[in-house]
């Protein structure tokens, strides 16, 4: 009997902690979003998370779009090879980079990099018992840590991926010219080919939706982070883990609310 229990208590276990895991994420996001009047105040930290996420993301994010518009462009050309002019591989590339690749790809770097931060930042704060500080000294954790955050993680992965589209063009241009015999004209052309202003807006809008995971699921693993390295190394795996499940599914869920 022990033997058919088992299994069962797990899923239920499993499913309670999931609703309750939900539940704190909720909570750290209202409770963020309700010290919105005193970003002002803070407009200081807001603006070194802005560096600290967008500005130093660059480097990498300009080698991943690149080679992400050129790998877009090169399958583009060869399913199309034979079957439809030219130019509509500008028209392909297009699409798949605003639509899905650009939002997408920055979305998962970023998860990589900077949530993983978040959780490890915080999960070394709980650690040392800086957060049990701030309670101590009566500062508001929400107000100087979590919305600062919020704030650039909001600002920046839109802007990440503005750029982030515009580089992979580049790179897709870049190997139109180079290897696959396409003219610039060509390329351009098929770019304003079909281009509907929602293909551009879906992506931003996706952009605004996962900036909000990364920062939730960093801040809320940070902060249930077990003792010692390995605890805050759990936190950070989680951290990439959720994100990058989360970032797919709303992924979905964005899509079919716009384009359906």
């Amino acid at each position: 009997m022990e033997l058919v229990l088992s299994p069962i208590r797990g899923i239920g276990k499993a499913f309670v902690d999931g609703i309750a895991a939900v539940g704190e994420v909720a909570v750290i996001f209202f409770a963020t979003l309700k010290r919105l009047p005193y970003l002002p105040k803070v407009m200081d930290l807001t603006i070194k998370q802005m560096v600290s996420i967008g500005v130093s993301s660059l480097p990498l994010l300009f080698v991943t779009s690149i080679f992400t518009g050129m790998v877009a462009t090169v399958q583009a050309e060869f399913q199309f090879r034979n079957l439809v002019p030219d130019k509509f591989v500008g028209t392909a590339a297009c699409k798949m980079i605003l639509i899905e690749l650009g939002p997408i790809l920055t979305a998962l770097v970023m998860a990589g990099r900077v949530g993983s931060a978040l959780a490890a930042e915080i999960g070394s704060m709980k650690e040392k018992e800086e957060l049990a500080a701030y309670d101590v000294l009566g500062l508001d954790p929400f107000r100087y840590l979590a919305l600062p955050r919020f704030i650039a993680f909001f600002v920046m992965l839109p802007a990440l991926s503005i750029i982030s589209n515009c580089l992979a063009l580049i790179g897709g241009w870049i190997v139109c010219v180079l290897a696959l015999d396409i003219t610039t004209y060509k390329y351009y052309t098929g770019m304003q080919y079909l281009f509907e202003i929602r293909d551009l807006l879906s992506g931003i809008i996706k952009s605004f939706v996962f900036g909000i995971i990364i920062f939730l699921l960093g801040y809320y693993h940070g902060l249930n982070a077990g003792s010692g390295a390995k605890g805050v190394g759990m936190a950070t795996m989680s951290t990439v883990v959720s994100s990058c499940v989360c970032i797919l599914i709303f992924d979905m869920i964005v899509a079919i609310l716009i384009f359906t």
